[in-house]
């Protein structure tokens, strides 16, 4: 409800009088006193023009802050002009600390807690270029950085009154905001779940993806196979984790694989997990990538290489169709890249398992006429959806 008043909030005060933004000092001064988020837009007016049209659309609009609940300021980070706008600009950004904000890439919008303690970012590619989206993007996360301020309140005062089951709750609800992590989190998770019956503190001490690959890698190529893969399978076996962090141990698990000789099929399986376990993921898209180009069949992202061309007359399913299809008409347009030729013997759609559309007629693709594109319609929502090609020469 908050993003849909603000972005309604938006349209209405187009054209009104637009406010100027705090520093970043007259931010956290405000922010202490009321008690309130304080998010702070990093941007850059003399090169950075996605930048400016939030500070102009958002950061500038009467009533923006308002209606996401926070304090607002802003901090430019200026590449040119002269040395005295340029003193100026830092004076104006006084007190505010790149390195301790999290800013990687521009623009970003930094939430600060009251007491000045940095909760989270959103930026570069996680906010949208379009200044009405990303409203709405910075309204959710304001409200998460809200909760992630009203959690604190609410684990300091359980453990004041000792009761230690409202403490876990909100600590654990604290972490799945994806925020910044609680002070002596482990420590905590020890002391209230000694024997982590829940799985809690095995979730938050998982290593990073980038960590846990990297080592698994090294150990793979160091002819620590055999250990890593004990390692890993053990971590597999451990109900607590999610199946992002799963879709993480598939793929170091994978990376491990491909650097022991002999177990080729060992890492496009586990590369293959990676992707099904949590196909959205950083872990997930790596995996399909990393499966698909060197282990798997044909597929939209890959198309077809010399491994899937040397059987005539197999089927191939296409690895990554959707598995649900809407209502509607479909093309698969397959493209000679490589070769003089290549056959076309037959194509069909499945769903279920069941064949719903089924042409097995010789078509050839060439150097001459290289495209061939396979229509299709759809008349109700598929589910389980499989579409398989056969090639030949």
């Amino acid at each position: 409800m908050v993003a849909g008043a603000c972005l309604v909030l938006l349209t209405a005060l187009a054209g009104s009088p637009q406010e100027a933004p705090l520093s970043y000092g007259e931010g956290r001064a405000a922010s202490a006193e009321q008690g309130k988020v304080l998010l702070v837009l990093v941007h850059g007016s003399d090169w950075l023009p996605v930048g400016e049209r939030l500070l102009r659309r958002c950061w500038r609009e009467p009533g923006f802050g308002a209606g996401v609940g926070a304090v607002l300021a802003d901090v430019d980070v200026l590449q040119s002009g002269s040395k005295r706008a340029r003193e100026a600009n830092a004076a104006r950004n006084k007190g505010w600390d790149r390195k301790a904000s999290g800013v990687r890439t521009f623009p970003a919008v930094v939430a600060y807690a009251p007491d000045g303690a940095v909760i989270g970012a959103l930026q570069g590619a996680a906010l949208d270029r379009d200044p009405a989206t990303a409203a709405s993007q910075i309204s959710a996360f304001a409200r998460r950085c809200q909760r992630w301020v009203q959690l604190g309140g609410e684990i300091l005062a359980a453990r004041e009154g000792e009761r230690a089951g409202e403490e876990l709750a909100s600590l654990v609800e604290r972490e799945t905001l994806g925020l910044a992590s609680s002070k002596g989190l482990m420590d905590a998770l020890r002391r209230l779940d000694p024997k982590d019956a829940a799985g809690h503190a095995a979730r938050a001490s998982f290593p990073s993806w980038t960590d846990l690959v990297a080592r698994a890698t090294a150990d793979g190529k160091a002819g620590k196979g055999a250990e890593v893969r004990q390692r890993l399978e053990a971590m597999l076996g451990n109900p607590a984790y999610t199946a992002d962090q799963r879709a993480v141990v598939h793929l170091a698990l994978g990376a491990a694989y491909r650097r022991w000789e002999g177990h080729d099929r060992d890492a496009g399986a586990s590369f293959r997990a990676a992707w099904k376990t949590a196909p959205e993921t950083i872990a997930g898209r790596a995996g399909m990538r990393l499966y698909l180009r060197g282990y798997g069949g044909p597929s939209l992202v890959q198309g077809w290489n010399e491994r899937h061309t040397r059987d005539e007359d197999r089927w191939w399913a296409l690895e990554d169709v959707p598995r649900r299809l809407e209502p509607g008409s479909y093309r698969l347009r397959l493209r000679l890249t490589r070769g003089s030729a290549l056959a076309i013997v037959g194509y069909r759609l499945m769903s279920s398992g069941g064949v719903l559309v089924s042409n097995e007629e010789r078509t050839w693709i060439s150097k001459e006429s290289p495209v061939h594109e396979i229509r299709f319609s759809v008349t109700q929502r598929l589910t389980d959806v499989a579409v398989e090609v056969r090639i030949g020469r």
